[in-house]
């Protein structure tokens, strides 16, 4: 049922236009084109090591984008398929699994995307980089605790959307994908320790740019995993909670 339900997800989102799913990598790729032009022609910035912007920059925003793109939709799930809670016995809890699902269509083209671009500044092939699955699954489980979390209480209040997106807009400039972590005092680094989407960036650009495993210090992953496991629980929590709700209210 879920991968029906994120078939027919991705297909509605672009139901009557000419470019399709190409319409998911417009956004990306003009943010991309922007910054390249911005900080690689204009300032002649450069990653830490010389390593060329662009595929820098790259790797830290295609997790971002999946994260960014999937929470929206995940958030939007219950509204948006009110006709399914008002009027069949519908198990409305899968809905932010199927945005999840259905996010990681586009995810995956982008990542194949980044590997002609790894193959284009001849950065070589190592099995250490499969392990990108990891933080890819630390993402998913993330995803899946705030979109049950959110989607029950947008709801009660419709304006959880319009917010979450000013949040996201300033979670992004807060998380080290145009900038490097390395500009940050050493004395005020550690606070980047408590931006769980840091954790996810930093590991898929160490596998994907440096091709090697930059796993964070032990405390670092520790408080990663409770900020998630405390995330998943209050999600399901409320979730389970408000559901016996929903059709009343829509």
């Amino acid at each position: 049922m879920i991968l029906a339900l994120a078939v027919r997800e991705l297909q509605s989102r672009y139901v009557g236009t000419l470019g399709g799913i190409l319409w998911t990598f417009a956004h990306p790729l003009a943010v991309i084109t922007v910054f390249y032009f911005v900080f690689a022609v204009g300032f002649r910035s450069q990653g830490p090591g010389r390593t060329p912007f662009l595929l820098w920059f790259v790797c830290g925003l295609v997790p971002w984008f999946f994260f960014n793109e999937t929470l929206l939709a995940a958030t939007a799930s219950i509204t948006r398929h009110a006709h399914l809670i008002k009027k069949t016995v519908f198990p409305s809890e899968i809905l932010p699994v199927v945005n999840i699902t259905a996010g990681l269509v586009p995810h995956s083209i982008f990542l194949l995307i980044v590997t002609g671009l790894l193959a284009w500044y001849q950065v070589p092939f190592t099995v250490d980089r499969l392990l990108v699955v990891y933080f890819l699954l630390c993402t998913c489980v993330f995803l899946l605790g705030l979109g049950w979390l959110l989607s029950a209480i947008q709801v009660f209040y419709r304006d959880v959307s319009h917010a979450l997106s000013i949040v996201l807009n300033l979670g992004f400039w807060c998380t080290p994908i145009v900038w490097s972590s390395d500009m940050i005092p050493e004395e005020y680094r550690g606070l980047l320790f408590f931006n769980p989407m840091y954790y996810i960036v930093e590991g898929y650009r160490g596998l994907l740019v440096f091709n090697e495993i930059v796993w964070p210090s032990a405390a670092h992953t520790a408080y990663f995993w409770c900020v998630v496991t405390a995330t998943f629980l209050a999600g399901a929590y409320v979730f389970g909670r408000l559901k016996p709700e929903f059709a009343d209210v829509m």
